[in-house]
């Protein structure tokens, strides 16, 4: 893999594991839902003014009509779903579930492998795919009990954990060939009318400037950068090795509460991270990773 794919990826999961350093501006002017629509939408259409003639020769309409399928079900159906759930469902138990998107996308690469070799090798990434997410909750304190509703957003998140793992294999596939800027587009575009839609059925969209202007902050500044690097890394990294940020990035949150709370360490403790750790890292550094993929996943 290139090393600027690999920068990429450091630059992505310390901004993510950080994040909640990160000051945010006047949130509440407007809703999260269209808040993240607007933030789709502006990375949409400046992509679109440096994406060429040229760059959508290779988008015809039913390719165009699957990436952004594809895109909204990595994207924006699974915001969806946290904001619905959130109240109901923890963050912490959130973030425990989609420690799971690793498992989905090995079984889902499994289930589309069209040589044994390839097969094999993704087999081969189920046991630390397993491993970090056993590691993650030993050290997250989970809590999944609760009233009807609870269980009912459970099983929503739990939905999206699995959608956001398919998601990024089938886009993996239908970013091959496409250039950055017209794929930032569909991405944006796409999210940022499926959100939009989702805010005005569930809550008022406003309107007003100064509302609208709040949502540029540093934290969305931060947002943006984010989202460029996750599709140019769904384009240019292997779905298995892709996958594993959804454990390094709970690993650095959890070593820098290590650092600035300095508990007392346990052996329960010790354990996780130790799991966590070596899920995390056998996922990106496993010579499958370097095998190029064809997937059948349609």
């Amino acid at each position: 893999m290139r090393w600027t794919l690999w920068i990429a990826f450091a630059v992505l999961c310390i901004l993510s594991g950080t994040s909640w350093a990160i000051p945010y501006g006047a949130t509440d002017a407007l809703p999260p839902l269209e808040q993240q629509a607007l933030l789709f939408g502006g990375i949409g259409l400046i992509a679109l003014l440096f994406a060429g003639r040229g760059a959508w020769s290779r988008m015809t309409g039913r390719r165009f009509a699957k990436l952004a399928a594809a895109a909204v079900g990595f994207f924006g159906i699974p915001a969806v779903v946290v904001e619905y759930a959130r109240g109901s469902v923890p963050a912490i138990s959130r973030s425990a579930l989609f420690a799971m998107v690793p498992v989905v996308v090995v079984l889902a690469v499994v289930a589309g492998h069209a040589t044994g070799g390839e097969e094999r090798s993704a087999r081969q990434a189920l046991v630390p795919a397993l491993a970090g997410l056993g590691g993650l909750l030993l050290l997250l304190p989970v809590q999944f009990s609760g009233p009807l509703r609870g269980w009912v957003m459970l099983s929503l998140v739990c939905a999206a954990v699995i959608l956001t793992g398919l998601a990024s294999v089938w886009l993996y596939r239908l970013l091959r060939g496409i250039g950055l800027a017209a794929a930032v587009a569909v991405v944006g575009t796409a999210n940022a009318v499926f959100l939009l839609i989702c805010s005005s059925v569930r809550e008022d969209v406003v309107w007003r400037w100064s509302g609208l202007a709040s949502a540029v902050s540093i934290s969305s500044f931060v947002d943006v950068i984010e989202v460029l690097l996750i599709v140019w890394l769904l384009q240019g990294m292997q779905p298995v090795r892709f996958a594993a940020r959804y454990l390094v990035i709970p690993l650095l949150t959890v070593l820098e509460s290590y650092v600035l709370m300095r508990p007392e360490w346990t052996v329960r403790m010790g354990f996780g991270t130790a799991l966590l750790a070596a899920g995390a890292g056998a996922l990106l550094f496993s010579k499958a990773g370097e095998e190029e993929t064809m997937l059948s996943l349609r």
